[in-house]
């Protein structure tokens, strides 16, 4: 079984997805994607990552590539066609994973990649706005103006990114098959719920 987990900035969905991974004995699949990434098109993790925001614009992405020290990236890699010929390898990442099953792939539109499947399990994890933005607060030690503009920057760029790459509405629960509320339920009881969910399903 595979499962995808699209999470809401500050749910403490990278904690419930590494719990629910862990108990399912399942392969946890987050940071390889954008290095599994990065070594085909023999460029950085840093670029990769850039080129996926679609919070920013063209030229920032390129600055915020140059500014990460990866001066040898041709220019052919500089713009929207190397943006999107890092999505295009995310998302083929994102299927061999898949392939190989029994795995929990975070983020990187994993949900949209593979769609509605017998043998995928999408999980979105959201809480309320001001209880992720204390979440942050309290787990990170910053101010609530700084956590504030985070949330909003962060739900902001996936919004984006799946409306741009995948067409799709992100946070529509009729794009998922199990939408969990981690503020009722805490990491512990979102994994346990998204366990349940597979054996269901399995």
């Amino acid at each position: 079984m595979i499962v995808t987990i699209s999470n809401e900035h500050g749910s403490g969905g990278l904690g419930a997805a590494r719990i629910a991974a862990e108990r399912l004995a399942y392969k946890f699949v987050d940071q390889q994607l954008p290095v599994v990434v990065a070594k085909r098109l023999r460029t950085s993790r840093e670029a990769v990552n850039a080129a996926e925001s679609a919070s920013t614009s063209v030229g920032e992405r390129i600055l915020r590539v140059l500014e990460l020290g990866t001066p040898e990236m041709g220019s052919a890699q500089k713009g929207a066609g190397f943006d999107e010929e890092c999505v295009r390898e995310v998302q083929r990442a994102v299927r061999d994973y898949a392939a190989r099953g029994d795995c929990v792939i975070m983020g990187r539109g994993g949900s949209a990649v593979l769609g509605r499947r017998h043998d995928v399990v999408r999980v979105f994890l959201h809480a309320p706005r001001d209880w992720r933005i204390h979440h942050l607060m309290d787990g990170h030690g910053v101010e609530e103006k700084i956590a504030t503009e985070e949330v909003d920057r962060v739900d902001r760029a996936r919004h984006q990114y799946m409306r741009l790459y995948h067409d799709m509405e992100w946070g529509n629960t009729e794009n998922y098959d199990l939408s969990i509320d981690t503020s009722s339920f805490g990491a512990e009881g979102a994994a346990a719920l998204i366990v349940h969910a597979v054996e269901l399903r399995g």
